[in-house]
C-alpha cells in the first residue's frame, strides 16, 4: 500500500517530511467541525433543543452540544447498520438527512445523556448544523472562515457527490457530517495548533480493546491517549487517515493513504514518527 500524502512537522512547526495530495480525510474531519464549534463562540452546555425540534431529535432538550462533541449524547449511529451497508454496497442514491434521522436521531437513545460513550456521527452532523445556524454560513463556508483562514490552510475543502476518480457510485453524501479533503501539510498545521490542544478538555474514557491503544480517551472532537498523543484517524470506502501530535517529542504527524484497512494509516504513521523521535 503506497503513501500517497504525508507530513511530519517538529515541536516548532517545521516540516520535516512532506509529500504532498489532497486526498478524503473522512473521520479525522471531526476535530475540525469541533472547532468550528468553539470559534462559534456559544456555551457547549446549552442543550440542542436551543436549536433543533423535537421532531427530529426527541431527546433534544436533554442533550447539551458539550455531549455531542465527546460522544457521551446516547445517539446512535448509522455504520454498522444492516441497511445502511446494504445501501452503499448497492450503489443506491445517499439517505436524504430525513432518512438518516430516522435510522439515527429519532430512535430510543443508548443510554442517558452523560452517561456512557458510543460514538456517532449523527451528533457531528447536528453539530455541523448548529454551527450554521449561529453563524448564518454554509457548511463551507463556516470550515473555510472559522478554521482554515485563520490558520492559512489553503487545501482543504468541503467535498460533495462524486469527490474521487475511484468511487463513483460512493457521493460524498452518505458521510452524513461531510466529507472533507485535504493534503497532510495542512492537517498537521491545524493539529499543531493552539486552538487544537483547546479541544482537550473534558476528557472522556472509552472502553474498548485495540492493539493500537492502552488508556483511549475522546476530548471534543480528538481521540487521546492521555500524555502520549492525542489527534485523530479517519477510515472509509478505499482511503485512511491518520494525525496525531505526540506529545513527548513534540512531534505531530499525518498519513493519508489509499487503503482498505481503516488503521493503515495509523500504523504507517507510528512506523514513520519512530523514525524522527
Amino acid at each position: 500500500m503506497a503513501t500517497d500524502s504525508i507530513a511530519i512537522a517538529d515541536s516548532a512547526g517545521n516540516f520535516l517530511k512532506d509529500v504532498d495530495a489532497q486526498l478524503p480525510i473522512y473521520s479525522l474531519a471531526k476535530p475540525f467541525i469541533a472547532s468550528a464549534v468553539f470559534a462559534a463562540d456559544f456555551d457547549i452546555s446549552t442543550p440542542i433543543s436551543h436549536w433543533i425540534d423535537e421532531s427530529l431529535v426527541p431527546r433534544c432538550a436533554d442533550i447539551s452540544a458539550a455531549q455531542l462533541l465527546n460522544h457521551t449524547s446516547g445517539l446512535r449511529d448509522y455504520g454498522a447498520l444492516p441497511e445502511y451497508v446494504e445501501a452503499v454496497r448497492s450503489g443506491q442514491p445517499a439517505w436524504s438527512d430525513d432518512t438518516f434521522a430516522d435510522y439515527t436521531l429519532r430512535q430510543p437513545l443508548l443510554f442517558e445523556p452523560g452517561e456512557g460513550w458510543s460514538y456517532s456521527n449523527p451528533g457531528y452532523w447536528l453539530l455541523s448544523q448548529i454551527v450554521q445556524q449561529e453563524c448564518g454560513l454554509s457548511f463551507d463556508d463556516a470550515i473555510r472562515q472559522l478554521v482554515c483562514q485563520p490558520l492559512g490552510l489553503t487545501s482543504i475543502s468541503v467535498a460533495h457527490h462524486q469527490f474521487v476518480d475511484d468511487l463513483p457510485e460512493y457521493p460524498a453524501e452518505w458521510v452524513w457530517p461531510g466529507v472533507l479533503k485535504s493534503n497532510a501539510r495542512d492537517v498537521v498545521r491545524f493539529m499543531h495548533s493552539s486552538r487544537t490542544r483547546a479541544l482537550l478538555s473534558n476528557l472522556t474514557a472509552v472502553s474498548f480493546e485495540h492493539p493500537l491503544w492502552t488508556a483511549p480517551h475522546y476530548g471534543y472532537g480528538l481521540m487521546v491517549e492521555p500524555g502520549i498523543r492525542y489527534g485523530h484517524n479517519g477510515g472509509g470506502p478505499n482511503y485512511s487517515a491518520s494525525c496525531f501530535h505526540f506529545v513527548e517529542t513534540g512531534l505531530t504527524g499525518c498519513v493519508l493513504m489509499r487503503a482498505h484497512d481503516e488503521d493503515a494509516a495509523m500504523k504507517v504513521l507510528l512506523e514513520e514518527i519512530a523514525e524522527y523521535a
